[in-house]
């Protein structure tokens, strides 16, 4: 457990929310294109009867031209949102990995200290040993 944890959860949850918006996106994306495809093709099919028939279609043509020019501007608006989540989406992961970094550094200076306190308590007890020896072998020579 380290003081960085919550901050962690915090911009996973974010870069995941993230995730789900840039499908999303691409999901809406993709559904105009389909519908651009299937107006084009409905397009040319009521042309082609449109010669066929002897009556004016100027007033259908507009309204499809304006239905493609929706259609289109809601892509090219789709696609610089999608812009916006891939930088968010880059931000979000670059400090989640700085959070992440932090942390794992946190962990190894805990792991340094108690390493640390654990060395010099030895060293206390090899230093209690030899000096226990000494005081030993100083009254046997005394």
């Amino acid at each position: 457990m380290t003081p960085f944890d919550t901050a962690l959860r915090v911009q996973r949850r974010e870069v995941d929310a993230v995730k789900v918006s840039i499908s999303v996106e691409v999901e809406r994306i993709n559904t105009l294109e389909t519908q651009a495809r299937t107006h084009d093709a409905r397009m040319l099919q009521e042309r082609a009867l449109a010669y066929a028939l002897p009556f004016a279609s100027d007033a259908w043509t507009a309204r499809m031209k304006a239905e493609r020019a929706r259609l289109d501007e809601a892509a090219y608006l789709a696609q610089a949102r999608l812009g916006r989540l891939r930088a968010k989406a880059v931000e979000a992961y670059g400090t989640m990995r700085a959070i992440e970094g932090a942390a794992e550094r946190f962990e190894d200076e805990a792991e340094r200290t108690v390493a640390l306190a654990e060395q010099n308590a030895i060293d206390d007890i090899a230093a209690a040993r030899f000096l226990r020896a000494r005081a030993v072998m100083r009254k046997r020579s005394a």
